[in-house]
C-alpha cells in the first residue's frame, strides 16, 4: 500500500541548518523537496555572500567530496574484510573535516612511494602486452634482422624505428610507404603484420644519415611509434620479444607483491578511514540537502517531505537544541514539487515491489499493485510449470539462495523469496495435473491427476478454457481497478473508455457462452446491445478519430484476453520436454539413460525457473498494468538512507528496535527494499 505523505516546513537559526540536517538524517524518515533534481547547472549552489554558515553550501561541498574519493581509494587499496564505512557512535561529535583530511595525508605520504611502485608495474602491465605483440608480429617478417643488435645496425649505418598503426582499413600502412618512397626512393625496408583491433605493427629500417627526416615525417603523421623501456636498449628484436614475455610472465608476481605491500601499510588505518568514509559521506549529503534550503542573514527555511505518521518523530527529533526550530505542515495547495513514493506492505508481499518498481513506482494518489502481483504472480507461475518435481526442486533453490546470499544482497532474498512462493504453486498445480517430472510419477508411482494430466490427449481443450478463464479474470479486474480509479479522479473520458471495454468483453463472453449452448438464446439481444454501446462508449472519447480508435481498444482487450494463451503454451513445452526426457532414457541403457534424464530435466528445470517467470512478468506489465496501473512516480529517498546502519547514529526513541543491528551491517539490510526507508513507522 502507499504511504500518505505530507510536507513539512522547517525554520530555524541559520547556524543550525547542518545540525537539523544531522538530525534528521539519524532519523532516516525525510527527503528534502527538490533534492530528486540537482541544483541549476548540475553544480551546488553558490554561498551565499559573506561567511558561509556552518551548514551551508559551499567549496567545502567540493572539498568533502574530494576528499571522500581519496579515502574511498585509499580503502580499495587496503581492500579491508569489511568495507561497510563506519559513523560516530550516538552523541559523539564528528570529526572536523581537517582532522580527517590530516589523517588520509599521512597515509598518502606513508604509502606514497609503494603507490608510485603500484602504478608503475600496472603502467606496464597495461603497455607491455601491446608491444610485445606487436613486435613478436614483426619476427618472421624480417628472419635476417632479427638476430642484429642497434650496435650492428650502426655499424650497418641502418636505424630501426618500431610502429604501431591503427589502421583497421589498411590505408595508413600504403601512405605511408607512398611517402617513404618519395622521400628515400627504395633505401628503406618496411614490413608490417596485422595485430589485434585493427592495429598494424611496422618495422621500419632507414638509413642512419635520414632518421631524422624519418622521425620528423612520422611526428607530422601522428603515428605511434613503440619506444622500447632502458631494458630493451640495443637488443635485437629476437632478444627483446624474448625479454618482454619474460617480463609479462614476471608481472602478475611483482603486481602481487606491490598490492600486498600496500594492504599491509595500509592494515592500521582501516578503521579510521572507515569512519573518515562514513563521517564524510554524510557530511556531504548534508552540504548537498543544504543547497536547497533559503538562507536569509540569520535564518534558513527548508521544505521536507516525510510519511504522515513521522511528523511528530520529526518534530521529536528536533527538539533539544540551543535555539527552536519551528516545524509545520504544509497545506495540500501550498506544497512544492511532487511527493515521493514509499510502500509498505506485509513481509510476503515486500519482495515484490522491486518487481513493482522495475516498471515504474506508482505515483501519489494512484495504486499500489503490489499486492496483487504477489498474489497471481506466482500463481500464473505454477500454472506454466505444474509439476511436483520441478516446484520441489524450486522451492529448495530458492531457500537456498536466501540462505547463501540472502544476508548480503536484498534483491537475492527477494528473488529467493519469488522463487519459493512459484515453487509451491508449482506443487500445487503438479498434483493437480498429476505430473512428476512429467509422467515418470505416473509410470513409476501411478501418482493420478487431480484434476486432468496435460500430456494427455485429451487435455487441450480444458487446459486453454483454463488459461483463457485465468486471462478474462485478470484482465477485467484491471479494468475494474481502472474504472474506480477513473471514478475516483473524475475523469469522464476514462471512465466511458472502460466501462465501454468492459460491457464490449461481458458481451463478447455471453455469445460465446450462447455458441457452446451454456447460456440459452435468449441472452443474444442484450450480449449484442452491449458490444454495441460498449464500443460507442469507447469510440466517443476519442473525438473525431474514435471510428478507428475505437474499435481498436476493443480488439486490443481481446488480443490482451488472449495472451493468457502463453501459460498453455509454455507449460505444454514443459510437459513434452519432461516426457522427451523419460523416453529417451528408458531406451537408452540404465546407465546412460540415468545421465540423458538428469540432463534433459536439468535444462527443464532452468526454463522453468526463467521463462515462465519472464511470461508471468509480461502478462502483469502489458496486459494487467495497462488496464489501470498509472506509475510515474519515483521512489522516496530519505536523509541518511544510504549511510551506515542507523543504530550506530539514530536516537533509540526514534529507531524501531527491529532495525537495530551491528554498526558494520549495510545499509540495505536495514532498510526497506526498494526505498531506503525504515520498514515500519518510527516512533517516537
Amino acid at each position: 500500500m502507499l504511504v500518505p505523505m505530507t510536507q513539512l516546513e522547517l525554520l530555524g537559526h541559520r547556524e543550525q541548518l547542518d545540525e537539523v540536517l544531522r538530525r534528521l538524517q539519524q532519523l532516516r524518515a525525510v527527503e528534502v523537496a527538490g533534492a530528486d533534481t540537482p541544483p541549476a547547472g548540475g553544480a551546488p549552489a553558490p554561498a551565499p555572500a559573506g561567511d558561509p554558515p556552518a551548514g551551508g553550501p559551499g567549496p567545502e561541498l567540493r572539498e568533502v567530496a574530494d576528499l571522500l574519493a581519496r579515502v574511498e581509494r585509499l580503502l580499495e587499496l587496503a581492500a579491508p574484510d569489511d568495507p561497510t564505512p563506519q559513523l560516530p557512535p550516538p552523541g559523539t561529535p564528528e570529526p572536523p573535516t581537517s582532522a580527517l583530511a590530516e589523517i588520509v595525508r599521512q597515509q598518502e605520504d606513508r604509502t606514497d612511494g609503494l603507490l608510485t611502485r603500484l602504478e608503475q608495474l600496472r603502467a606496464e602491465g597495461d603497455a607491455l602486452p601491446r608491444s610485445a605483440a606487436s613486435l613478436a608480429a614483426l619476427l618472421p617478417l624480417v628472419p635476417e634482422l632479427a638476430e642484429l643488435s642497434d650496435a650492428e645496425l650502426a655499424d650497418l649505418h641502418l636505424t630501426t624505428i618500431a610502429l604501431v598503426l591503427d589502421d583497421p582499413e589498411g590505408r595508413v600502412a600504403g601512405e605511408l610507404r607512398d611517402q617513404l618512397t618519395d622521400a628515400l626512393g627504395d633505401r628503406f625496408l618496411l614490413v608490417t603484420a596485422a595485430v589485434d583491433g585493427g592495429s598494424v605493427s611496422c618495422l621500419l629500417i632507414v638509413p642512419s644519415a635520414a632518421a631524422a627526416d624519418v622521425e620528423a615525417l612520422l611526428g607530422r603523421d601522428r603515428i605511434a611509434r613503440v619506444t622500447m623501456p632502458e631494458a630493451y636498449a640495443h637488443r635485437s628484436l629476437a632478444s627483446t620479444v624474448t625479454t618482454m614475455q619474460a617480463r609479462l610472465a614476471a608481472l602478475p608476481g611483482e603486481l602481487a607483491q606491490a598490492e600486498a605491500a600496500v594492504r599491509e601499510a595500509l592494515a592500521p588505518a582501516v578503521p579510521a578511514l572507515r569512519l573518515a568514509r562514513g563521517v564524510l559521506a554524510a557530511r556531504a549529503e548534508r552540504r548537498a540537502a543544504a543547497a536547497h534550503a533559503d538562507l536569509g542573514e540569520r535564518t534558513f527555511a527548508l521544505r521536507a517531505w516525510t510519511p504522515r505518521a513521522h511528523v511528530t518523530a520529526v518534530a521529536d527529533a528536533l527538539t533539544g537544541l540551543d535555539r527552536p526550530v519551528v516545524v509545520a505542515e504544509v497545506r495540500a495547495r501550498e506544497r512544492v514539487g511532487t511527493p515521493p513514493t514509499l510502500l509498505r506492505n506485509s513481509r510476503l508481499f515486500r519482495p515484490f515491489e522491486r518487481l513493482v518498481g522495475f516498471l515504474s513506482w506508482p505515483g501519489q494518489g494512484g495504486l499500489d499493485p503490489t499486492g496483487l502481483m504477489a498474489v497471481v504472480l506466482p500463481l500464473l507461475f505454477g500454472i506454466m510449470v505444474g509439476d511436483v518435481g520441478y516446484g520441489v526442486l524450486l522451492v529448495a533453490i530458492g531457500w537456498w539462495a536466501r540462505r547463501r546470499w540472502g544476508r548480503r544482497s536484498q534483491v537475492a532474498d527477494d528473488a529467493g523469496r519469488i522463487l519459493v512462493a512459484g515453487g509451491a504453486w508449482s506443487v500445487v498445480f503438479g498434483a493437480l495435473y498429476g505430473e512428476l517430472f512429467g509422467d515418470l510419477g505416473r509410470y513409476a508411482l501411478g501418482m493420478p491427476a487431480l484434476w486432468f494430466y496435460r500430456g494427455g490427449p485429451d487435455a487441450l481443450t480444458p487446459l486453454l478454457l483454463f488459461v483463457l478463464g485465468v486471462g478474462v479474470a485478470h484482465v477485467v479486474l484491471g479494468l475494474l481497478l481502472g474504472l474506480w480509479t477513473a471514478v475516483r479522479e473524475r475523469h469522464g473520458g476514462h471512465v466511458a473508455e472502460r466501462l465501454g471495454t468492459l460491457l464490449v468483453l461481458c458481451g463478447l463472453f455471453a455469445l460465446a457462452g450462447v455458441a457452446v449452448q451454456a447460456l440459452p438464446g435468449g441472452a443474444v439481444p442484450p450480449a449484442v446491445a452491449a458490444v454495441v454501446v460498449g464500443i460507442v462508449l469507447t469510440s466517443v472519447v476519442h473525438g473525431a478519430l474514435g471510428a478507428l480508435l475505437g474499435p481498436l481498444e476493443v480488439i486490443g482487450a481481446i488480443g490482451n484476453v488472449l495472451s493468457y494463451l502463453r501459460l498453455a503454451a509454455v507449460g505444454l513445452a514443459s510437459v513434452y520436454l519432461a516426457v522427451v526426457a523419460n523416453e529417451l532414457a528408458r531406451q537408452a541403457p540404465l546407465l546412460l539413460g540415468l545421465v540423458i534424464a538428469v540432463f534433459f530435466h536439468a535444462l527443464n528445470l532452468a526454463l522453468a525457473a526463467f521463462s515462465p517467470m519472464v511470461q508471468a512478468l509480461r502478462l502483469h506489465y502489458v496486459e494487467f498494468f495497462g488496464t489501470f496501473y498509472e506509475g510515474g512516480g519515483r521512489a522516496f529517498a530519505p536523509l541518511g538512507a544510504g549511510l551506515p546502519a542507523a543504530a550506530a547514529m539514530a536516537p533509540p526513541t526514534v529507531v524501531p528496535a527491529e532495525v537495530a543491528g551491528p554498526a558494520t551491517v549495510p545499509a540495505q539490510a536495514a532498510t526497506e527494499p526498494g526505498t531506503g526507508v525504515l520498514p515500519e513507522p518510527a516512533r517516537s
